[in-house]
């Protein structure tokens, strides 16, 4: 998302704050990127009182989706599938007026979803959520994904889902 968002987009962007829990990510990301990306837990490290979150326009990441994803035989009580809260902290810290969140479908509907647009609400954003297959912008596949993005100054409704790019030319007629 971070690519995305540095070299798609017509502003300029800069990575203030990134996090993973894999180290092997991290060094990739810090490689390619701002160097601004920490390892570890992102509940430890919110919990932790040294950690201060810089200032942000913007949050964008997808918090784990393993919790929701239908590949998981034990999800009803996946504790991951809390793992949105952070973010939502993230958001919180950093005063951004805009996130991104990305996720696998099945969030979309979920109860968590639900507290996610409260928790949202309560933050003082507008929502909107919906389903987008990447084929529909130009990547070579099919995998959906579903977003959820929160504005502060402006409906995010007047603004996305963004206008598609491509089509299956055998589906239209």
């Amino acid at each position: 998302m971070t690519l995305g968002f540095t070299k798609l987009t017509a502003y300029p962007t800069c990575s203030v704050w990134a996090n993973d829990v894999n180290k092997f990510a991290v060094e990739t990301y810090n490689a390619n990127f701002d160097n601004c990306c920490v390892v570890g837990d992102i509940v430890t490290i919110l919990d932790d009182s040294q950690t201060s979150i810089p200032q942000a326009d913007i949050v964008i990441g997808g918090p784990p989706c393993q919790g929701f994803s239908l590949l998981n035989k034990n999800r009803e009580n996946d504790p991951r599938k809390q793992l949105w809260r952070p973010f939502m902290e993230i958001v919180k810290r950093s005063n951004a007026g805009t996130f991104v969140m990305e996720n696998v479908p099945q969030l979309l509907g979920s109860s968590e979803h639900q507290q996610i647009i409260e928790v949202a609400t309560i933050m003082g954003f507008q929502t909107v959520s919906t389903v987008l297959c990447a084929a529909d912008y130009g990547v070579p596949q099919t995998r959906r994904r579903a977003f959820i993005v929160g504005c502060k100054f402006v409906d995010p409704q007047k603004f996305f889902p963004p206008k598609k790019t491509h089509y299956d030319p055998l589906k239209v007629r």
